[in-house]
C-alpha cells in the first residue's frame, strides 16, 4: 500500500468527503477519487459507499481507518530517529496540552524556547485529555502534557507538579466571607462551570455526589477564562485548577472557598509514546519545562 494514498484515505475518512479531503490536502477532487479507488484495488475490497448524497465507511474501512493511523505514524517514529541526528537549533515540535497545562503553565517554557530556537517549527494546540492522547498515539503530536495519567498502555508518563481543584467566588461574595463551607450548603448556589466534556468538572462533580452536595443552578461555558470573567461579575461561584486562579488570588479579585472536605489533588503530567524518539529539541524544551515548573513548584511552596 502507497502511504500517500493511506494519507488521502484517512483525509477522506475523516470528512466523509472527497471535496473537503481535497481541500485539506491541496489536491483536485479528481485525484482523491483516483487514489481511493487505487487503494480500493490494490485491497481488493470497498472502502467507501454512496448512500444517497451521503458517503459512508464499509466495514473493511473502519478497519483500515484503525490501522493506516498506526501504520503512518511508525513510519513517522522511523524518519524521526533518523532526523534526530539533527542539532536542537532545527527541526519541529509539536506540543499538546489540556487546559490547565495549556493555558497557566507552559506559556512560559514555550517563550523562553521559543526565544533560544527560534528556528524550530513550533505547533502548539489546547483540547481536552482524550483529543492530546489521540494525537500521541497517530503521532501527530511528539509531547503532551495532561491533567492526568494516561488511560493507553503504549503512553508513558511522567510527574511534573502537582495540582489542586478548588472552589472559588469573587471576593465579595458571602461565601467569600465563611471560614468554613459545608457542601450541602453549595445546593442553592449559580455554578458558573465548564461543559461536560470537561475532566475537572467530571471530577468535582464525583466528589460532590459523595459528599451530599449537588449542581443544581449552572451555567456551563465552554473555556476556564469565561468563568472567570462570570465568576468575577459576581454571577455565581465556580471550581477549577488552582494554577488557573493564582493571579487573582494574589491580587483579592477571587477568595478560595474552604469547602469541608474537598482534597482534589492531581498530577500535572507529561506524556508521550513509549516508543517515541526524543529529538535534541525535544529535549531542550523539555529543560525548558522542567525549570518552568520547578518555579511554580517553589512558589507554590
Amino acid at each position: 500500500m502507497n502511504p500517500v494514498h493511506l494519507r488521502t484515505f484517512l483525509a477522506a475518512e475523516k470528512h466523509l468527503n472527497y471535496t473537503r479531503a481535497a481541500e485539506e490536502l491541496f489536491l483536485s477532487q479528481p485525484a482523491v477519487s483516483r487514489q481511493i479507488r487505487q487503494l480500493e484495488q490494490d485491497l481488493g475490497l470497498r472502502l467507501f459507499e454512496q448512500i444517497g448524497k451521503s458517503l459512508n465507511l464499509t466495514d473493511a474501512g473502519r478497519t483500515l481507518a484503525d490501522e493506516a493511523g498506526k501504520l503512518l505514524g511508525n513510519l513517522e517514529r522511523v524518519a524521526e530517529v533518523v532526523r534526530s541526528h539533527l542539532s536542537a537549533q532545527s527541526g519541529r515540535l509539536r506540543i499538546g496540552a489540556s487546559t490547565t497545562p495549556g493555558l497557566y503553565l507552559l506559556p512560559p517554557a514555550l517563550g523562553r524556547f521559543h526565544a533560544t530556537y527560534p528556528d524550530v517549527e513550533l505547533h502548539y494546540t489546547i483540547e481536552n485529555s482524550l483529543c492530546i492522547e489521540q494525537k500521541i498515539l497517530r503521532n501527530e503530536l511528539d509531547l503532551g502534557f495532561l491533567g492526568a495519567h494516561p488511560s493507553h498502555d503504549e503512553l508513558v508518563a511522567e510527574k511534573l507538579l502537582d495540582d489542586e481543584i478548588v472552589c472559588f467566588a469573587n471576593a465579595s461574595h458571602r461565601l467569600a466571607k465563611r471560614r468554613r463551607i459545608d457542601a450541602t450548603s453549595l445546593a442553592g448556589e449559580t455554578w458558573i462551570i465548564r461543559g461536560k466534556g470537561s475532566a475537572t468538572r467530571q471530577r468535582f462533580e464525583s466528589w460532590l455526589a459523595k459528599a451530599g452536595g449537588t449542581l443544581e443552578s449552572i451555567i456551563e461555558l465552554q473555556g476556564p477564562e469565561a468563568v472567570k470573567a462570570l465568576v468575577a461579575a459576581g454571577v455565581g461561584i465556580s471550581f477549577m485548577s488552582i494554577h488557573g486562579l493564582k493571579p487573582e488570588i494574589h491580587r483579592g479579585q477571587f477568595k478560595k472557598l474552604l469547602v469541608t472536605g474537598l482534597q482534589l489533588g492531581r498530577p500535572i503530567c507529561l506524556v508521550r509514546h513509549a516508543e517515541k524518539h526524543s529529538s535534541p529539541a525535544t529535549e531542550a524544551f523539555l529543560a525548558n519545562v522542567r525549570v518552568a515548573f520547578s518555579a511554580t513548584h517553589q512558589a507554590a511552596g
